[in-house]
């Protein structure tokens, strides 16, 4: 019985641990209308040119009382800098990479509606979407630390 408790018990620790990586923020803005949350950047193998691929987690949030154009006004404008002061834009080729990361990698889930939801013109207000929103080609020896939506000047360094 003892025994049976101790696993339990690390059990759960465990989980919980698992579980609050998969939610931690590693980056975070916001404005009146919307708060946008960076959970991670995961590597996702080499270009045929010899650069890397990152795929972003984000949460999107509208904490407005009115819809916003998230894909135009926020989404499409998600970007990352290194260190260089270089910056990196998602986009359509993002897509592409998001949605190859995805197929190769069957234990990531996608919530489709969410990703749907970040790049629609009538983002409800009061809604969250978490989904792997942002897909990047960068340099390899590329050191990532600001993450931002250009278009509306919110820029934060990364943790």
């Amino acid at each position: 019985m003892k025994k049976l408790l101790i696993f339990f018990f690390v059990y759960l620790f465990t989980t919980s641990i698992n579980s609050q990586k998969k939610n931690d923020v590693i980056a975070e803005v916001s404005n009146n209308e919307v708060n946008i949350k960076l959970h991670r950047l995961i590597d996702s193998g080499e270009s045929s040119e010899g650069k890397k691929f990152l795929i972003a987690e984000i949460t999107i949030e509208n904490i407005s009382d009115k819809p916003v154009n998230m894909g135009a006004e926020y989404t499409m404008s998600i970007e990352i800098k290194d260190n260089k002061g270089n910056e990196y834009r998602s986009g359509l080729k993002g897509a592409g990479i998001v949605s190859t990361f995805l197929a190769k990698n069957t234990d990531y889930k996608q919530d489709n509606k969410s990703y749907n939801l970040s790049f629609s013109d009538n983002f409800p207000p009061k809604t969250k979407a978490k989904s792997f929103l942002c897909g990047y080609e960068i340099p390899k020896d590329a050191k990532i630390v600001a993450f931002g939506v250009k278009k509306k000047n919110l820029w934060t360094n990364i943790k």
